[in-house]
């Protein structure tokens, strides 16, 4: 077994890196395994299965591209109905992040279809999976790659929406360090979607004229980036959770009329003035409806509505203008700035830099800088 996957290796020059997506996904399985109590396992279970799906496809390939079928020939073909299984996969558990757990079944159904549909081939025998495969033409039929490519497109945009919405609210509802954590941890899984797409193109190339097999495995090297990013997502993902059923914010109603919005914009400055809750790090959208006495429907649609921001920002603007004031005061002279930034209720460093950058139009060193020149 060793020396086979030696020769995978050195035989193909895009087999190494393949491999070294196999070895992130074991990576990543066995780490959601051995951390179980701090992932919630019914949503580690469909990372798991994912991941699963993803090593048999690029073993697969990687046997394709070594020319190593021969030792092999009971996993030819065995992935072709797996690609109708991985991005339903993705799109159920960006749902499930969401909240949204109802019917999840019901995605499944056309990819077990398909499975039904390729069983007689995968079945076959050794020697006619290898005559099949070393045939001349085109393997594929033109309308299984082609449902195929709807069927990718479809699944590949609903993923994207709700991996927006989960975005949304995220940013909607926390305003501290670990949202930042959660933030990178979404866009990772963004662009693990995005690679996917590989895999209809790759199965568009097999009809162009020229040789395709340069392009081919470049396009399996971008789907073998999956593993890498799922893997970086969970080492900063604090816990793998839903949205605590709470919905996105165009599905909250509100009873604030337009008319009353502006006097809850300022009842909530008078109390955000006044009691200065951002100065709390673990700060969030439910805490500060608790504190001020609202529900948290309504204080989301005065901060989206009214302020046209969103919650993560809404609190770290009243933070970044403390820490501010308190530069202007001097602050700076008896204390360090990461001091002054924590005291103001920022928890990382990190998050302050880029806010201040992008609302101060410069860094914290050049404001510095210019406070000392006054």
């Amino acid at each position: 077994m060793i020396w086979i996957i030696v020769r995978m290796l050195l035989y193909d020059w895009s087999s190494l890196i393949l491999f070294s997506g196999i070895i992130n996904a074991i990576i990543a399985i066995v780490f959601l395994i051995k951390n179980s109590s701090r992932y919630k396992p019914k949503y580690a279970l469909w990372v798991n299965v994912f991941l699963f799906c993803v090593i048999l496809i690029l073993f697969e390939r990687i046997i394709r591209f070594s020319n190593l079928e021969t030792h092999y020939p009971k996993l030819l073909f065995i992935t072709s109905p797996l690609f109708f299984f991985i991005l339903p996969l993705v799109y159920v558990f960006q749902n499930q992040l969401n909240g949204k757990v109802k019917y999840w079944y019901v995605h499944f159904i056309f990819p077990i279809l398909m499975l039904l549909l390729f069983m007689p081939t995968i079945l076959m025998n050794d020697n006619d999976k290898l005559n099949m495969y070393h045939e001349d033409g085109i393997n594929d039929p033109i309308w299984i790659v082609l449902l195929y490519l709807l069927f990718a497109i479809y699944y590949s945009a609903k993923t994207f929406i709700a991996n927006k919405k989960h975005k949304v609210h995220l940013l909607n509802t926390s305003a501290n360090n670990d949202i930042e954590l959660q933030l990178f941890s979404n866009q990772l899984v963004f662009w693990a979607s995005i690679c996917i797409i590989a895999i209809p193109v790759s199965l568009l190339v097999q009809y162009a004229d020229y040789n395709t097999e340069v392009l081919d495995k470049c396009l399996f090297i971008i789907f073998s980036l999956i593993p890498h990013f799922i893997l970086i997502s969970i080492f900063n993902i604090k816990t793998l959770e839903t949205a605590n059923e709470i919905q996105i914010e165009e599905k909250q109603r509100s009873v604030i009329e337009h008319e009353n919005l502006n006097t809850s914009k300022s009842e909530l400055t008078a109390f955000m003035m006044k009691h200065q809750p951002y100065l709390s790090q673990d700060l969030d959208l439910q805490t500060l409806a608790n504190l001020i006495g609202w529900n948290r429907s309504n204080l989301s649609m005065v901060i989206n509505k009214g302020f046209h921001k969103n919650f993560y920002d809404f609190i770290n603007e009243y933070r970044l203008e403390a820490v501010v004031e308190k530069l202007n005061n001097g602050a700076h002279k008896e204390y360090s700035l990461d001091y002054i930034v924590s005291e103001c209720g920022f928890k990382s460093y990190v998050s302050f830099y880029r806010i201040f950058k992008r609302i101060k139009k410069t860094s914290p060193k050049e404001y510095l800088k210019h406070l000392k020149n006054q």
